[in-house]
């Protein structure tokens, strides 16, 4: 009796997976499913590696002591940062400021977006920070990770989650679904053709 139902085990198998494939609700559902898997895999695709020769986002920033306005730290954007530091053993022009955090971590609110900072490793000169902005509306959400000493600043690499990543993912994304749905299908109408199955 396991003999004859053994050969009907692969055919019910098949038929499900024609089913599935080739149901109304699984083409909207694959196609939405693929443009979130598909935004992740441009925003890794994306990912900048200084050591690898890449330069880093636009969006780049850092964190540095004292703050502004009560705030414990301030941060800066890449651009912003060139005054500060200092060069040939020159002074840096404007009033000095400290890239080397004292506190292990910290937080802020400033401009629609919210700023953590985490200091991953501290040799006692030199730091490894990686430092968080979300932009409050969820569209963008940026990490800048670099080197710092009290004077000086070394990028090691950034990353991006951008909404806009998922209109170049959906694409992709509606042609597999269409693809799977297509082949469900077909695997539906051959399976219905054959009698016994």
């Amino acid at each position: 009796m396991d003999d004859a139902s053994t050969p009907q085990r692969p055919a019910r198998g098949l038929k499900l997976l024609a089913a599935i494939l080739g149901s109304v609700w699984f083409f909207p559902v694959s196609c939405t499913t693929g443009s979130f898997v598909g935004n992740q895999i441009v925003a890794a695709a994306d990912a900048r590696d200084v050591s690898k020769g890449d330069k880093v986002h636009r969006l780049f920033r850092v964190v540095a002591e004292p703050g502004e306005k009560g705030a414990s730290f301030r941060v800066l954007h890449w651009d912003e940062i060139q005054p500060y530091l200092a060069q040939g053993g020159a002074r840096p022009a404007p009033a000095p400021l400290s890239f080397r955090m004292s506190a292990a971590s910290g937080s802020m609110h400033e401009s629609g977006s919210k700023f953590e900072y985490r200091v991953l490793e501290d040799s006692g000169r030199e730091q490894l920070i990686e430092l968080v902005e979300a932009y409050d509306d969820g569209d963008n959400t940026i990490w800048s990770r670099y080197r710092a000493t009290g004077n000086s600043i070394a990028p090691v690499s950034s990353r991006m989650f951008y909404f806009g990543y998922m209109f170049s993912a959906m694409f992709y994304a509606f042609i597999g679904a269409l693809v799977l749905h297509v082949i469900g299908r077909l695997l539906r109408r051959r399976l219905a053709a054959k009698p016994g199955q």
